[in-house]
């Protein structure tokens, strides 16, 4: 609550009780220690998930409140920082969805695969990651600092929302509620982008990690 990130990990939701399981604006205490040198970022922690307590959920105005002090105008000067993760209010974002090839669809799968079988971020859990991949990727193309960018959204939240309406609703409906709510709803209300670099120092460019609503202040901030 006092305004710093962290990267916590590894997370294994499958091992964590039911009094233990979290969602993404619960308050929660948790040991943890530095994750260098495997992972250099400041931001990352490696966490004794047997700690985990859960306190609180923030939810309306509050949540909406804490969001928007995280929010920063420059990943340019977040880099410059040190920093890894950063909250950005994008302009004019345009949600874009775009079917795979059967090559694409077949290299995501590897790595779903890889991934799942590691023990050191999910632990196989499939409640977190789904097993199979979508069939479509999803997009953002926005205006951040005079800049169009266009990046690949990689929130599993948006993915497995994709899973859960299509068991619902079907794939072509699905793919027009999602279009409503990431393509208007969201942006309308306010929408921010959680940005977060590659441990990988080679590849250290700023990845869109999640996609979060984040209304707009009713009304001036006297801060």
């Amino acid at each position: 609550m006092y305004g710093k990130w962290h990267r916590l990990y590894p997370m294994p939701f499958k091992n964590l009780t039911s009094a233990q399981r979290f969602g993404r604006w619960d308050v929660i205490k948790v040991r943890w220690r530095s994750a260098a040198p495997s992972d250099m970022r400041k931001e990352s922690k490696r966490v004794e998930h047997e700690s985990l307590v859960k306190s609180h959920k923030l939810s309306g105005l509050p949540r909406h409140e804490f969001g928007r002090r995280a929010i920063v105008n420059s990943l340019a000067e977040e880099k410059a920082k040190g920093n890894s993760f950063a909250l950005i209010r994008p302009e004019t974002p345009e949600f874009i969805i775009r079917p795979l090839s059967a090559e694409a669809k077949g290299k995501r799968q590897r790595r779903r695969d890889t991934l799942l079988s590691q023990s050191d971020m999910f632990s196989g859990d499939e409640t977190i990651l789904t097993k199979d991949v979508a069939p479509y990727s999803f997009h953002y193309r926005f205006v951040h600092e005079g800049a169009t960018l266009t990046h690949t959204c990689i929130d599993w939240e948006t993915e497995q929302t994709f899973f859960k309406w299509r068991e619902e609703y079907g794939e072509a409906e699905t793919l027009n509620l999602m279009q409503a709510k990431w393509g208007d709803d969201m942006p309308q209300r306010g929408i921010a982008f959680a940005m977060g670099t590659h441990r990988v120092e080679a590849w250290n460019k700023w990845l869109l990690s999640g996609v979060v609503r984040i209304d707009r202040s009713a009304q001036p901030s006297l801060l």
